[in-house]
């Protein structure tokens, strides 16, 4: 088992000790030569050469064996990134050291900021395109309450990071915003003045005057001015734009004060190392924003009162604009669906378990509505998030009021798609407990005459989870491709079968994880019904995995729009037999000699008219019903002549009952006289249709209880034959 020896150092720079950490029996190994931890794995700790602990930081990623915190377990959860060690020992002395944690979900530990920058992206576009206000008071939201603050700052401190805000105020402060502005100025008239038409008018301007001696020989004003007006030209930074800048980087600093005020008041809780750690990023904020607040142009800058948010500046000159959106974005304050409590916050500053996994959820969701809106030519991104009263800040949307909706033609067919986040599925929706997948897709063919029953929704949840993910070789130049990242566990395919068989006309479910391995099953042969899961993971330009579910979602809409699909015919029919409520029956031995279900088994009951009658077609295996136009006919193709059984019936005493059953053929159209040359008695018209019959030689015994007048529909004539299922005989067995 390999272990690393990591020098402590006190303030100064020199060596006081050391922190080892060893791997556990089976436990993750150390990684790039064993400077390195993995993410959501043990390891064992001990320290070496250092006077009496007092504590370690951060101590919620530590697990000491005893009181003395000499050596334990360092468990560095979900944490991704340079971890800073602090060890205060015995007499004030403090050593630290660094040890990097490398992850095992995501490729790169800057993948957090990606997925944040993505999210912050989709919601500045959001404000800028559909949101935005004319104008708004230009006071500080500082007062906010401190979870939505927590966020604000962790969406600041990311853009403060950036390239694009070093490089937006680069070019802000080397080439600002200026214009030309009029200037008036009252001169002694003994000094020199501008030639041209201003002279004559400030001669002649109204004001306190003087005489004047002028030459006699020549018309001249008797007075002039005691002071002539004088106007000049200058340029100025004092401009919306850059006033506007100025209350945005005092925003943030009155945001970061805010936070760091927040965090020295939770000194005293049980959280020193995201306390400890927020202050720091409260403190570095704060530095930055000083320093360029400090440069000479906004010396000369005055105070917003109303936001520009006409002015062709912010909204086009480089610089301004991204220092516009960024502005929008922190300002807008997402309130992202993270769980944290107040009370017992996590630590914002690096990827914790529960900010990514939440991150990952919302970053997935926008993903997916941007793919749902190139599948069906539209992007609408903007639409994912809803204006707060104010205007400026916004809420991811989730239940019904979350539905994006499309309308897009495949293969000729009209279809509407609707995307939801975190819909709730209740009541009638489900047969089970209510369910809320993270995303949600509908899809309706339009103008068809089955209604809602053709409807198909197809679920994607998002997990922050792998399993079976080996050991990451860092040797390797390409860590992309030479690194497997898990597939996705098996609990959670378990929970996609609970989605997609309980959620009403639910067709697939599937996984969207930050894996490497594509999961697709299909029930049958088509597209759907599926379950399975799909990689998606940050990337600089487009997210991994895209054109995979790009590829899915266009075979699920072609194979929606198809009208001849196994599934289609399935979806139909469902609908059609669940559509009313269950025929009530008795409990009957089963017919073995039925080849479908008793409901879709159609039984032609045909009247004995007596004993010759009877004869007739016991000597013949013959059944005849009229034909032609008379009263009681039956034509070709009607439900009577598709029957696949015939229920030979005939009154006895003061009601009908049962003769025999038997199977039916094909019928055959007969004359009055073939008819009667098979000795059938008396027949009274001329066309007639007749079936063979192959007798069933032990029917169910319960047919001679079936009351037959009650099967008889209304407007069929006495003794015409007529149709009725299986079912409906066994329904309507007389009870005893």
């Amino acid at each position: 088992m390999a272990s690393k020896s990591l020098p402590l150092r006190d303030a100064a720079g020199r060596e006081r000790g050391d922190l080892v950490v060893s791997e556990l029996p089976r436990g993750s190994r150390l990684a790039m030569g064993g400077s390195a931890l993995m993410e959501g794995q043990q390891y064992r700790y001990e320290l070496n050469g250092v006077a009496e602990v007092v504590r370690i930081e951060p101590a919620e990623l530590f697990n000491a064996d005893d009181s003395t915190l000499r050596c334990g377990r360092i468990i560095p959860k979900q944490h991704v990134g340079t971890l800073v060690v602090v060890v205060e020992c015995d007499g004030d002395a403090t050593l630290s050291t660094t040890i990097e944690i490398m992850p095992t979900k995501l490729t790169q530990d800057d993948e957090y900021r990606q997925m944040l920058s993505d999210i912050t992206a989709h919601a500045a576009e959001a404000v800028l395109q559909g949101f935005a206000p004319t104008t708004f008071k230009a006071e500080s939201t500082t007062s906010r309450n401190s979870e939505l603050l927590y966020q604000r700052f962790a969406i600041l401190e990311s853009r403060l990071h950036s390239d694009q805000f070093a490089a937006a105020m680069v070019q802000i402060l080397e080439n600002p915003d200026v214009e030309w502005r009029t200037v008036a100025d009252r001169q002694n008239p003994g000094r020199a003045y501008p030639r041209g038409s201003s002279v004559g008018r400030a001669f002649a301007a109204p004001g306190p005057r003087r005489p004047w001696l002028a030459d006699r020989d020549r018309p001249a004003l008797t007075t002039m001015p005691v002071r002539l007006e004088r106007s000049t030209q200058e340029t100025t930074p004092d401009t919306a734009p850059n006033r506007f800048v100025k209350y945005v980087l005092e925003n943030w600093r009155a945001l970061a004060l805010n936070l760091r005020d927040g965090l020295a008041r939770k000194r005293a809780k049980n959280t020193p190392g995201p306390v400890r750690r927020g202050l720091q990023a409260a403190g570095w904020a704060i530095d930055v924003l000083d320093d360029i607040l400090s440069h000479p142009l906004f010396r000369e800058v005055g105070t917003l009162d109303r936001f520009p948010s006409s002015s062709q500046v912010l909204q086009k000159r480089a610089g301004y604009r991204q220092l516009l959106r960024m502005f929008v974005l922190v300002e807008a304050g997402l309130e992202l669906p993270w769980e944290s409590d107040i009370e017992d916050i996590e630590d914002i500053y690096s990827p914790s378990l529960r900010n990514v996994a939440a991150l990952y959820e919302l970053w997935c969701y926008l993903t997916l509505v941007d793919v749902v809106g190139r599948v069906c030519g539209q992007p609408q991104t903007g639409h994912a998030f809803a204006p707060s009263p104010e205007g400026l800040s916004l809420r991811l949307q989730t239940g019904t009021t979350s539905a994006i909706k499309w309308q897009t033609i495949r293969q000729g067919r009209p279809l509407e798609v609707r995307l939801m986040s975190n819909n709730r599925f209740a009541g009638e929706e489900t047969w089970t407990a209510p369910m809320r997948p993270d995303c949600s897709i509908l899809i309706r063919p339009l103008a068809s005459t089955a209604s809602d029953s053709l409807d198909v929704w197809v679920h994607f949840d998002a997990k922050y989870r792998i399993d079976g993910s080996p050991p990451i070789d860092f040797s390797a130049e390409d860590d992309d491709k030479s690194r497997s990242r898990g597939s996705a566990k098996r609990d959670d395919l378990i929970k996609m079968h609970a989605y997609r068989d309980a959620i009403h006309r639910t067709a697939g479910a599937y996984i969207l994880y930050p894996g490497d391995k594509t999961l697709n099953k299909r029930q049958f042969a088509e597209t759907l019904p599926g379950l399975g899961a799909f990689p998606l993971r940050p990337g600089a330009n487009e997210a991994h995995g895209v054109g995979a579910i790009s590829d899915f979602l266009i075979n699920v809409l072609d194979h929606v729009a198809d009208q001849a699909t196994q599934h289609e015919r399935e979806r139909f029919w469902r609908a059609h037999i669940h559509a009313s409520a269950p025929q009530q029956h008795p409990s009957l031995p089963p017919a073995p000699f039925l080849d479908r279900p008793p409901a879709d088994t159609d039984v032609l009951l045909g009247y004995v008219r007596g004993s010759e009658h009877l004869a007739w077609i016991k000597r013949t295996r013959s059944y005849n019903v009229r034909a032609g136009g008379r009263t009681g006919s039956l034509q070709l193709g009607s439900r009577e002549l598709g029957a696949k059984l015939v229920l030979l019936y005939g009154r006895v005493g003061n009601e009908h009952r049962t003769i025999g059953l038997a199977r039916s053929g094909e019928w055959r159209a007969v004359d009055r006289q073939e008819l009667i040359s098979t000795g059938y008695p008396q027949p009274r018209g001329r066309l007639y249709l007749v079936t063979t019959l192959d007798m069933v030689p032990e029917p169910p015994a319960w047919l001679s209880d079936i009351t037959i007048d009650v099967l008889k529909p209304d407007g069929v004539a006495r003794r015409a034959p007529f149709a009725a299922t299986w079912l409906d005989l066994m329904s309507s067995v007389r009870r005893t």
